[in-house]
């Protein structure tokens, strides 16, 4: 409830990235949310993925540098992991 999806960003292998809006912060972040075609493999190993999926937010989120989006929280929804970063506007790399 914390998160109001307003747009795709883009979507990848393994995740899509949402634009939201921080309903207590009031700010636009992004939203990286597994893909739930991964979601089964990924339940067949909830214990490690979630633990990967979360280290990977913890590292992400020690880093500082203008080059790299913060994390600012991680989560589950619907058994589905997800991370809120630092949106940045632009355009895409690819």
């Amino acid at each position: 409830g914390r998160y109001r999806i307003r747009g795709r960003v883009a979507r990848g292998g393994m995740a899509t990235v949402y634009t939201a809006t921080d309903e207590r912060l009031e700010r636009t972040v992004a939203v990286k949310i597994i893909h739930p075609t991964q979601a089964p493999e990924a339940r067949a190993r909830i214990a490690n993925f979630v633990a990967r999926f979360t280290d990977e937010a913890k590292t992400i989120a020690r880093l500082t540098h203008p080059n790299v989006v913060a994390v600012y929280d991680q989560g589950t929804h619907a058994g589905l992991p997800y991370l809120v970063m630092e949106y940045v506007r632009g355009r895409t790399l690819r």
